[in-house]
C-alpha cells in the first residue's frame, strides 16, 4: 500500500482500525515518510509514524532504496529495549507497533527539536549533553558485541558512499585525490567485513532529539554490525562543525571526554573487542571524521565557498596524518583526548 501523503496515511489507519485525533507530516528526514500522530484516546499521546517506500522519500527522481531498512530499525529497537537502561539520560524510542507488510512503524515521540537545532540554546548544557552521548555510544558498542541483527547491505552501501567518492571531491578542491583512493582502499573496503558490535550507522546531532534533560537517539534504519569507531568519527565530525559555525560551545570536547571516560572505566570488563584502544581506535576515528569533513560539507554547505574549502582541508589533514600514523601530530590535534601518555585510549 502506497503511503506518501497524509490522506493515504489516514486511510491506512482507518483500515487498520487505529484511532487518531490528528496527523501532521514532518519534514527534515530523507529516507522515509514521517508523521506525528495524536492518538484518539483520552490521553492524546503523541506518536511518530514512519513509513518506507522502495525509494528515498526526499529524492525527486525516486532513487531506489530497499524497504527492509524499516525491518532493521524495528529489530534493533526491540533488541535495545532489553539491553540498554531506559532510565538513563540517553534513550532509544519505544516501539509501539510495526506492520512489516506495509513497513509502517509507530514509535515513541522524542519531541520536535534535534540537538543540531538546539545547539545554540543558552539553556542547554552542551557539556552535559556531549558527555552523556559519548558515554552512551561507548555503552552501545560494548553491550552489543554478540547481538545479531543480520546483514544490512543497504546501510553498508550508504555508509560506503562518501569513501567511494572521496577522491573526486578532494580533486575538485585542489587536493591530492590519491589520498582519497588510499583511504577508500584501506578503510572503506573493510566496512563490509567489520563485525565488532552494533553501530547506529548514522550517528550525528540531527538524529538526537532533545526534550528537557532527556536525549533520544532516533533513525536507526542504517543500523549495522561494524566498527564502533565509525559512529564516534561521524558524530565527532558533525560536533566539530557545530562548534566551528554555531558558537564554539565545546560539544566535540565533551563528547570525546565522555566516550573516552566510559572506555577507560571499562578496561577491566569483557569488552570482547567492541572498542579498540590506542592507535588503532584513533586511526579509525580519524579516518571517519576526516572522510566526513572532506566529503559532506561540499554537498551540505555550512558557510561560504571559502569556508567549505577550509573544512575540506581540515578533513584532508586528518586523513593524511592518519595514513602516515603521525602520532606526534595527533597528540596536539582535535582528537588528542583519545591518546594518553602510554598510547592507550584515555579520557
Amino acid at each position: 500500500m502506497e503511503i506518501t501523503n497524509t490522506d493515504q496515511l489516514a486511510a491506512y489507519l482507518k483500515k487498520e482500525q487505529i484511532r487518531f485525533g490528528s496527523l501532521k507530516q514532518l519534514s527534515g528526514g530523507n529516507a522515509n515518510f514521517v508523521w506525528r500522530m495524536i492518538d484518539g484516546s483520552e490521553s492524546g499521546k503523541s506518536v511518530i509514524i514512519k513509513h518506507a517506500e522502495a525509494y528515498v522519500a526526499a529524492s525527486e527522481v525516486r532513487m531506489p532504496l530497499p524497504v527492509d531498512r524499516m525491518d532493521f530499525e524495528h529489530l534493533i529497537l526491540s533488541r535495545l529495549a532489553k539491553i540498554l537502561d531506559r532510565r538513563a539520560p540517553v534513550i532509544t524510542p519505544e516501539c509501539y507497533q510495526y506492520d512489516p507488510a506495509n513497513h509502517v512503524l509507530m514509535l515513541q515521540d522524542g519531541g520536535p527539536r534535534t540537538l543540531k537545532e538546539a545547539y545554540t540554546d543558552p539553556n542547554l548544557d552542551i557539556q552535559r549533553v556531549g558527555r552523556e552521548l559519548g558515554q552512551w555510544v561507548a555503552t552501545l558498542h560494548r553491550e552489543t558485541t554478540t547481538v545479531n541483527i543480520g546483514d544490512n547491505q543497504t546501510a553498508k552501501f550508504c555508509f560506503r558512499y562518501s569513501y567511494s567518492n572521496l577522491a573526486t571531491t578532494l580533486q575538485k578542491y585542489g587536493l591530492d585525490p590519491s589520498v582519497g583512493e588510499r583511504v577508500d582502499k584501506e578503510y572503506g573496503n573493510v566496512l563490509d567485513t567489520d563485525d565488532e558490535c552494533v553501530c547506529h550507522g548514522d550517528f550525528w546531532p540531527g538524529n538526537v532529539l532533545v526534550d528537557g534533560r532527556r536525549l533520544m537517539v532516533v533513525d536507526w534504519e542504517m543500523v549495522r554490525r561494524g566498527c564502533g569507531a565509525k559512529d564516534v568519527g561521524q558524530f565527532a565530525a558533525e560536533a566539530w562543525l557545530l562548534d566551528r559555525f554555531r558558537g564554539g560551545r565545546g560539544l566535540l570536547f565533551a563528547f570525546l571526554s565522555g566516550y573516552c571516560e566510559d572506555v577507560r572505566q571499562g578496561k577491566d570488563s569483557n569488552l570482547r573487542g567492541a572498542v579498540k584502544r590506542g592507535k588503532e581506535s584513533l586511526l579509525r576515528v580519524a579516518t571517519q571524521m576526516g572522510s566526513h569533513l572532506a566529503f559532506w560539507p561540499a554537498r551540505v554547505p555550512w558557510g561560504t565557498e571559502e569556508e567549505t574549502k577550509e573544512i575540506i582541508e581540515q578533513g584532508f589533514e586528518l586523513l593524511v596524518r592518519a595514513l602516515a600514523d603521525d602520532m606526534d601530530w595527533f597528540e596536539g590535534s582535535i582528537l588528542k583526548q583519545m591518546l594518553g601518555g602510554t598510547g592507550e585510549l584515555s579520557a
